[in-house]
């Protein structure tokens, strides 16, 4: 624990010959640094060895494609969704948020570098002062009042020879790459985010067609109901267990109504517009035939391709270089200090060469005792460091985690898509069945109406499994990284 003790060559030549001080001062630095002390604060934590870790059956076995380019949601091939994307990226809040998180970072990191370079300065001060007799003033001034002037240039260099200031800068630098990063993440979240929203909304308006052939099938089953009742074919039982069965299908309708407004809402304001623009958006017409599979050497690129994997990266590298900072902080700190002018009692000759004062020579400040604050900055920053790492090992983590799990989703839902296909040719067969007994006078229309009730319900699951199809290609394109980041973000 120390205290900085500061002093400079100039307090010490009246004591020592000017040769000898410096020698002084550096015997004196290298005594007190002894019992300065970072013993014992190191960091704990390590990244992840990518090479080590077990990635699984789906992604090991995942066929090979290419990695996602920046526009991959035209692999939709919807021109709607292509405008409201770009829309998205051009005006919503968020990104423009995030560009301006760059400019800060920027501009502290500039503040960071300009604490690097030579501060010089000007200073003017005129003051009206009366001057005791009893020190140094010589007469006439003595005693009476005058004018104290002083026009001076200031110079103060750090020299930084232990780099404190330059980790700090570079370390500034690391943060703006960090800002960087989460912009291009945000730019990837509001893309799929977009995405996702549109493909429920297609979703909801295949299933508004459904509901509504079910709704007119079972109004014209009421009918058909209603005629035989009259005719004593029927029981108003019957009737009835249809009738009740009508404001369910309604409401069904109703509430995908509900959700096509809510749905366009979202998309409105994920493109940075009010819900009304909501209104023109018209049905999605989404086509997806991109092969689904993994690229090449997934952990190793997939650092350098993900934002979120890179901010996290870069967190790390900025805090090895603010735990180097508060090293530096535990030694010497030397500053060359100087300045030229001139100065006068009385205004005559303030600028003439008897007036002209100077000075130049380095200062040094020594950190004796300060009651544990380096230790305790110095700790702090390599919790920090240790924070940063485990963040980074979990995000490469939890980027696996998600790559692997949405393979597995779009295995299972291509599993699920046959067995429902073939669920719905069956269906679409006893249907037609029906319909060519109705037609032969073997059965009533009510048996075949019936029989479509199940067609559409194996159209209303494959319609469910298609959407989950089409949101588990925007998820992985998101699990890849979106495509935002190109070879220069990466080389940084």
């Amino acid at each position: 624990m120390f205290m900085p003790l500061t002093f400079s060559l100039n307090s010490l030549s009246s004591h020592l010959s000017y040769r000898c001080a410096p020698g002084v001062v550096w015997v004196l630095a290298v005594l007190l640094n002894g019992c300065i002390s970072a013993k014992g604060i190191a960091p704990t934590s390590q990244p992840l060895a990518q090479d080590k870790l077990v990635l699984g059956k789906a992604i090991e076995a995942a066929s090979a494609i290419a990695w996602p380019t920046e526009h991959w949601w035209q692999a939709y091939q919807d021109a709607q969704l292509d405008k409201l994307v770009e829309k998205s990226l051009h005006d919503h809040p968020d990104l423009k948020k995030a560009t301006a998180r760059i400019a800060l970072s920027t501009a502290m990191a500039e503040q960071a570098h300009a604490a690097t370079l030579p501060n010089i300065g000007g200073k003017v001060s005129s003051s009206r002062e009366r001057f005791t007799e009893l020190s140094f003033i010589p007469k006439p001034w003595a005693g009476r009042f005058n004018w104290n002037n002083q026009a001076t240039v200031d110079m103060s260099y750090n020299l930084d020879v232990w780099k404190q200031q330059k980790s700090a800068w570079l370390a500034a630098l690391d943060e703006t790459y960090v800002a960087e990063a989460e912009m291009q993440q945000v730019k990837i979240e509001l893309t799929a985010a977009m995405v996702k929203s549109y493909i429920r909304l297609a979703a909801e308006y295949q299933w508004r067609d459904l509901a509504e052939e079910e709704l007119d099938d079972l109004r014209h089953e009421i009918r058909i109901a209603k005629k035989a009742l009259a005719a004593g074919l029927n029981t108003q039982l019957n009737l009835s267990r249809l009738e009740a069965r009508l404001p369910a299908a309604q409401n069904k309708l109703v509430q995908i109504e509900l959700h096509l407004t809510l749905l366009k809402n979202q998309i409105a304001a994920l493109s940075g517009d009010g819900p009304g623009a909501g209104e023109g958006i018209t049905r999605p017409g989404l086509h997806l035939s991109a092969s689904i599979g993994l690229p090449d050497r997934l952990p190793a690129n997939l650092v350098g391709r993900r934002p979120d994997i890179l901010a996290a990266r870069w967190r790390v590298e900025a805090s090895q270089k603010h735990i180097q900072s508060a090293k530096a902080a535990f030694y010497p700190n030397i500053n060359l200090l100087g300045y030229i002018g001139f100065q006068a009692l009385a205004f005559s000759g303030l600028f003439s060469s008897a007036g002209l004062v100077g000075n130049l020579g380095p200062a040094m400040s020594l950190p004796i005792f300060d009651g544990g604050k380096r230790r305790a900055n110095l700790s702090a920053e390599t919790a920090v460091y240790d924070m940063a790492v485990e963040d980074y090992n979990a995000t490469i983590l939890k980027a696996l985690e998600g790559i692997s799990n949405q393979l597995s989703v779009l295995n299972s839902v291509a599993t699920e898509t046959d067995n429902t296909q073939q669920a719905l040719e069956k269906s679409e067969l006893a249907h037609r069945l029906a319909l060519k007994n109705y037609r032969a006078g073997l059965s009533n229309l009510v048996e075949s109406l019936q029989t479509n009730e199940l067609v559409l319900q194996q159209k209303s699951i494959l319609v469910a499994h298609e959407a989950v199809r089409l949101e588990a290609y925007a998820t992985l394109m998101l699990a890849l990284g979106g495509g935002v980041m190109e070879a220069e973000h990466a080389a940084h």
